[in-house]
């Protein structure tokens, strides 16, 4: 708040007066009546600023500034905040890739001793087989590929469905499919994936 000198200056002007007609009378009481002089100047402008702290004080306090000159408030919450962190992406699984089923449920063989079970991992899903084709550049096929011929007494219930690649050898796209399952991430299914087609283009 700035100070009002207005109310100084007649204290100052009477103060002054008088202290230099006593100097002027007693070259000897200088110095005193400099001090007085000063001191009756620092009681009237803290009278002043006294009286204009308990004026304000009576009047409604106004809103507290920032440094800014803003008033202070609480801020809104933003309307964008994500209601969740989202994690990052884990490693691919067979689910993710090739769907809810990626292989045929329970798939069976029968023999002269009965009914037998086949390890789903050879049983890949229609489904399976189109995406593991589109992968490698090969065409989805069924066939019996268990070894089974049409004179040995073991029989598939269900065919397998492979994938027979450009040069005519065949994958079994459900061995493709098992990859996803330990796990790995999409750099190491992919040399795997490379690593079978190899060694079933040379017949290993």
């Amino acid at each position: 708040m700035a100070l009002n000198l207005s109310s100084i200056n007649p204290l100052l002007t009477a103060g002054r007066a008088a202290a230099r007609t006593s100097a002027a009378r007693n070259p000897s009481t200088r110095p005193t009546l400099a001090r007085q002089e000063l001191a009756r100047t620092v009681a009237a402008a803290a009278a002043s600023v006294s009286r204009a702290s308990t004026t304000s004080s009576s009047s409604p306090a106004p809103a507290a500034a920032t440094a800014t000159g803003f008033t202070n408030a609480t801020p809104a919450t933003s309307a964008t905040t994500p209601s969740s962190t989202t994690s990052p992406a884990g490693p691919p699984t067979a689910e993710s890739v090739f769907g809810a089923n990626p292989w045929e449920t329970d798939p069976t063989g029968t023999g002269p001793a009965g009914s037998y079970d086949f390890n789903p991992y050879y049983f890949a899903t229609p489904q399976t087989a189109a995406i593991v084709a589109s992968m490698v550049g090969g065409t989805a096929v069924a066939c019996n590929g268990m070894g089974t011929s049409p004179s040995s007494p073991y029989v598939q219930n269900q065919p397998n469905e492979m994938v027979e690649l450009s040069n005519g050898t065949m994958l079994n796209p459900g061995l493709v499919a098992s990859f996803y399952t330990h796990g790995y991430p999409q750099s190491m299914v992919d040399r795997m994936v490379a690593n079978e087609v190899a060694n079933v283009s040379k017949g290993t």
